[in-house]
């Protein structure tokens, strides 16, 4: 009979001292998801703001881009002709 007390006693404590590392871990992986999704959150804000194009605009100035007055489509002719050169104002003109 004291035997049978002894081992459970022993596995009631293992069983708590598994409980308690697992909770510990729990606790870990949580303050690790919070740490990521704020970093994650941070990265997003800096993307978006790099993304800007009020932020972008003048830096393209600075180099020398301009947005081009005539636009020109290329189009691919699948038969292999070559490429085509559209002339875009020409079209709407003729519309």
């Amino acid at each position: 009979m004291a035997l049978i007390a002894v081992v459970a006693f022993l596995g009631l404590g293992f069983a708590r001292t598994s409980l308690d590392r697992a909770a510990f871990e729990l606790a870990e992986l949580d303050r690790a998801i919070t740490e990521q999704t704020a970093i994650n959150r941070q990265l997003t804000m800096e993307i978006a703001r790099l993304e800007n194009p009020a932020r972008i605009a003048p830096l393209a100035e600075e180099l020398g881009l301009v947005i081009p007055s005539q636009i020109n489509q290329i189009l691919v002719d699948l038969d292999g002709s070559g490429p085509v050169v559209a002339d875009l104002a020409r079209d709407e003109a003729n519309q």
